[in-house]
């Protein structure tokens, strides 16, 4: 037996249980083609449809991919400085060589602009 039989019976049963609910649901569609079933609704409040017109700015995107390129740099940084001595030398080059090419990314975006807010 391989240490992986668990694992393998696990994604087996989710495999089944997904293909079973896909299988219920295309049996018990609703067959409803009334106009109010596609108009948009959120949160009891009626969306304003002039607003899906407009394009969203694409700055908002940008500025979250950043922060997040950015602010996982702490999920790597907080174990290694927890453990850092107990690794010797070869884990502090390692981080510092990872701190560098994040530094080297974060002067490319300060010089394109994408910190900066319009």
């Amino acid at each position: 037996m391989s240490d992986f039989y668990a694992i393998h019976i696990y994604f087996v049963v989710i495999l089944a249980v997904t293909l079973a609910m896909l299988a219920v649901s295309s049996l018990f569609a609703s067959k409803k083609s009334e106009p109010a079933k596609f108009q948009p609704y959120e949160s009891g409040i009626k969306t304003e449809t002039h607003l899906l017109q407009e394009r969203f700015p694409l700055r908002h995107y940008l500025v979250a991919l950043i922060f997040l390129v950015f602010d996982i740099e702490v999920i790597f940084l907080y174990p290694w400085a927890v453990v850092a001595k107990q690794m010797g030398a070869f884990a502090f080059y390692e981080m510092f060589f990872f701190l560098v090419i994040l530094l080297v990314g974060f002067a490319y975006v300060w010089r394109k602009g994408g910190l900066q807010w319009e």
